[in-house]
């Protein structure tokens, strides 16, 4: 399946997201920072969509790490897993037909990934996008992507085979011509000295 297959942002009824509270209360007491807000946006905008996929993997690698370090609080039970986290945003089918399909690819392109974070500082939607929408969506990101992958092979030639040998190389052949010159040189005089042992004893 191509990101251009991947489900609607809305889904279907049976994909809707039912908040776990009790999973969402454990966390908070396991001291980790949940934006809940994220949870309950029904119609998210694109960048909603990258800051739930963020965040949720911020919350699992938290819950990893209390769990290696053996501080996750031995009262609220087994910790959770990924899909359990997963499913306090998102539907899992969505999540894995479309969130970690494509929203991973962002991480290349600075200027994107900080307009999808509503970083103060980013790019305007005509600077990013070269259009105005009232709203952007995955397909829109998957299209804008293809077309960075394209820029980036014009960008590129491919390297000729017949190209010119690094300093070191050259270096390499320089000290291989002295040597050879030396071996030269001393076998020219053990040569001249050998004439002239046999001239003396004639």
């Amino acid at each position: 399946m191509t990101p251009m297959d991947a489900l609607p942002l809305g889904g279907s009824k049976r994909e809707r997201v039912h908040v776990n509270k009790e999973l969402l209360g454990k966390l908070k007491t396991a001291g980790i920072v949940i934006k809940e807000s994220l949870c309950y946006d029904m119609k998210p905008t694109l960048q909603v969509m990258y800051q739930r996929y963020t965040h949720v993997n911020e919350i699992y690698a938290r819950v990893l790490d209390m769990v290696n370090e053996r501080t996750w609080p031995k009262e609220l039970g087994k910790a959770p897993n990924q899909t359990d986290i997963v499913s306090l945003f998102v539907a899992r089918t969505i999540w894995h037909n479309t969130y970690v399909k494509i929203l991973p690819l962002v991480e290349e392109y600075e200027d994107m990934q900080a307009w999808l974070e509503e970083n103060p500082d980013c790019k305007s939607d005509l600077q990013i996008w070269g259009v105005i929408k009232s709203k952007y969506t995955i397909a829109d990101l998957t299209e804008w992507l293809q077309k960075q992958k394209g820029q980036k092979k014009t960008r590129s030639p491919k390297k000729h085979a017949s190209k010119s040998p690094s300093k070191s190389e050259s270096k390499g052949k320089g000290k291989e011509k002295e040597i050879v010159q030396k071996e030269v040189e001393t076998k020219k005089k053990s040569h001249k000295k050998k004439k002239g042992v046999a001239s003396t004893s004639g």
